[in-house]
C-alpha cells in the first residue's frame, strides 16, 4: 500500500519544485546554510502538496483512467488503492503540508495554499480548455518561485520571474505538441489544439523566453551575457529532443540526456561565477 501511495504521488514529477531554489542563487545567498534549510523544508512541502494533488486528480478521473491504455495501471485506477482510501490519504497529506507551511510563516502558508488551489482548480476545471491550461501550469511554476523568495525574504528581478513563466509555457506547449501525435482522446483540451497551432505557440514561447532571459542578463550586468549561449542551447536541445525522441510528455527524460546535463552544469557554474565573482 505504501509503495502504491508513493507511486500515485508521482515523485518523478517533483523535479519541477527545484524552481524554489532559484531565489537563493540569484539573490547571492548561496552560502547561507539557514536559508538552504528553510528552502529544503518548503521544497518537501511542495512535493507533498503536488503528490497529494496528483492522487486527488486520479480519484476524480478513476473511471476514465480505467479505459486508458497506460493510465489504467495507476494504483487507483488498477484498484490497488480504493478511491475512498486514496481520497482520505490525499486530503490528510494536503492538510498536514499546509500546517507545516503555516508554521514557517503566514506568507509561506498563503503561497503554499495558492499553489494547491491553483493546482486543484486546474485539475478540476481549467485543464479542459486549450491555452488556459498552459497558463495555469505556468502560474504554478511562478508560485513555486515566489514561495522560495518569501521563504528567505528576498526579492529577485521580475525578468527572472517572467523567464520562469515562459519556461513553463514552453514545457506545457511542448507536452501538448507531443500528445497530438498520440491518443488525442487522452485529454479533452487536445480537441481544441492542432499540430500547427501547438507548434506556433511553442515557437512563440521559446522566442519570448530567450528574449526575456537576454534582457534579464543585460538588466543586471553585461557579464551575465556570457551565460546566453548555454541558455539558448538548453532550450534548443529540449525542442530537438521533443521532435526526435518525443520527450514532450516526459520532460524528466532531459535529466538523463548527457548533452543537456553537461550544458546545464556549465550554465550553473558560469552563472555562480558571474554572480559571486565580483562582477556585480
Amino acid at each position: 500500500m505504501l509503495r502504491a501511495v508513493i507511486k500515485s504521488m508521482r515523485p518523478h514529477q517533483w523535479y519541477k519544485n527545484f524552481i524554489i531554489f532559484i531565489c537563493i542563487i540569484f539573490s547571492r545567498n548561496i552560502f547561507n546554510p539557514q536559508m538552504w534549510m528553510d528552502l529544503v523544508v518548503v521544497f518537501i512541502v511542495f512535493c507533498l502538496l503536488a503528490g497529494s494533488q496528483y492522487m486527488l486528480n486520479d480519484v476524480k478521473d478513476v473511471e476514465k483512467d480505467k479505459l486508458h491504455p497506460k493510465k489504467k495501471y495507476r494504483p487507483i485506477a488498477a484498484g490497488i488503492i480504493p478511491a475512498k482510501v486514496a481520497l482520505v490519504i490525499s486530503l490528510t497529506i494536503m492538510v498536514t503540508s499546509l500546517i507545516i507551511a503555516f508554521s514557517m510563516g503566514k506568507l509561506i502558508g498563503l503561497v503554499s495554499f495558492m499553489y494547491l488551489a491553483n493546482s486543484i482548480v486546474y485539475s478540476f476545471y481549467f485543464k479542459e480548455y486549450a491555452i488556459v491550461d498552459a497558463i495555469f501550469i505556468a502560474v504554478g511554476f511562478v508560485i513555486r518561485a515566489i514561495a522560495g523568495c518569501v521563504t528567505i525574504n528576498v526579492t529577485i528581478s521580475p525578468w527572472l520571474i517572467l523567464c520562469v513563466f515562459l519556461l513553463a509555457l514552453v514545457l506545457a506547449f511542448g507536452k501538448r505538441r507531443h500528445e497530438l501525435d498520440g491518443d488525442q482522446n487522452s485529454r479533452n483540451s487536445l480537441s481544441q489544439y492542432n499540430i500547427t497551432m501547438s507548434e506556433s505557440m511553442l515557437n512563440t514561447s521559446v522566442s519570448l523566453l530567450l528574449m526575456s532571459y537576454a534582457l534579464y542578463t543585460v538588466s543586471i550586468n553585461s557579464a551575465m551575457m556570457l551565460t546566453l549561449p548555454f541558455a539558448f542551447y538548453g532550450i534548443f536541445r529540449y525542442v530537438q529532443l521533443m521532435h526526435l525522441k518525443g520527450i514532450g510528455e516526459e520532460t524528466e527524460l532531459l535529466l538523463i540526456d548527457k548533452p543537456f546535463i553537461f550544458n546545464l552544469i556549465l550554465w550553473t557554474f558560469l552563472t555562480i561565477f558571474v554572480l559571486y565573482g565580483g562582477f556585480l
